[in-house]
């Protein structure tokens, strides 16, 4: 711990970034490093946030243990717009489809009813 508070509190960019990375990367699992970064005296909902988002691009979501994510509120949104993120690429509609090929129409319906825009 002595080592973030040489780094600052979190309070401003740098340091809320600089905590997280080296949360990362002194961490033994996603669990220790989230935990490191929240049990400091500074901005530790901030630094937390961005030391979980860090270890889940390296380890994946496999690596949150699930006694983080059993009590999640609206798990199942988030695991949802998550998956849809992921493969929004692969959806023949706006700027990504197949040009030349038919449309699909049903797919088009569906995801502009979930998710209205414009």
């Amino acid at each position: 711990m002595e080592a973030i508070g040489r780094i600052g509190g979190g309070w401003i960019a740098e340091e809320a970034l600089g905590i997280a990375v080296y949360c990362a990367l002194t961490a033994r699992d996603f669990a220790d490093g989230v935990i490191r970064a929240v049990n400091h005296g500074g901005d530790s909902d901030s630094t937390g946030s961005i030391t979980g988002n860090i270890l889940g691009a390296l380890w994946g979501a496999e690596a949150i243990p699930s006694s983080f994510l059993e009590p999640l509120e609206l798990r199942g949104v988030i695991t949802e717009l998550a998956e849809d993120l992921a493969a929004f690429m692969e959806w023949d509609i706006g700027e990504y489809d197949d040009v030349g090929a038919e449309p699909d129409r049903a797919l088009q319906e569906r995801v502009w009813q979930k998710y209205p825009g414009r």
